[in-house]
């Protein structure tokens, strides 16, 4: 059952691709997304315990997928900084908050996890400075909120993955933190490339995958 999952989310996300670039099938870039989505929450079912930290992992998912589809309606049809898109970064930000929270219970805190937030804090304040090159608009405020929990939420992944050896962790948040960073490039760098959607979702996906495994 979890091979069958596993093998379902890599032939999901190959569609999506197709959506994201084959223009026939351009309309059907949402429907990608959530059967993308579909895929690794089907991977963490499959992995479920039952335990109080699984149910936190799954709801964090949970909040994931959710907010992946929000952004594919909102690329598709509504544009980056309508509701949609907002109401997809606040279902990543309580995702980020979750994680960041079920990793830190394990392996505790420590004020150097939060040098990488910081560190993402200020790029982000750069870019939102740089108005020839990026334009965030009105949600030059939301990425740095943005920023911080997803560097935080990275940071914690990996201090989880030191304390209880359990890689994939680490390597789902880092995957995580990649395609996030590459979103800032998609949707709001004056030069549009078409490598990074492409790029964007297959770190983000296989992110995804790694943390579903660690339910």
């Amino acid at each position: 059952m979890l091979i069958g999952s596993i093998v379902y989310s890599l032939v999901a996300l190959a569609f999506l691709l197709a959506t994201a670039y084959c223009r026939p099938l351009v309309n059907y870039y949402p429907w990608g997304k959530a059967a993308a989505s579909l895929g690794f929450l089907l991977v963490a079912l499959c992995r479920f315990s039952g335990s109080a930290q699984a149910w936190g992992l799954l709801l964090c998912l949970f909040l994931c997928a959710a907010g992946d589809v929000l952004l594919g309606l909102a690329n598709a049809h509504a544009g980056f900084f309508s509701r949609f898109f907002s109401a997809g970064a606040v279902c990543f930000v309580l995702a980020h908050a979750g994680f960041c929270l079920l990793f830190g219970f394990t392996s505790g805190w420590r004020p150097s996890q939060f040098l990488l937030p910081v560190c993402l804090v200020g790029a982000a304040a750069l870019a939102a400075r740089d108005k020839h090159r990026f334009r965030l608009r009105r949600m030059a405020s939301p990425a740095l909120f943005y920023s911080f929990f997803v560097g935080l939420m990275c940071a914690q992944s990996v201090s989880y993955a030191l304390h209880t050896g359990v890689w994939l962790a680490a390597v789902g948040g880092i995957l995580f933190l990649i395609s996030d960073c590459v979103l800032l490039f998609l949707y709001f760098y004056y030069k549009k490339r078409r490598a990074f959607r492409a790029l964007n979702l297959i770190t983000y996906y296989l992110g995804m995958l790694c943390l579903a495994l660690v339910v």
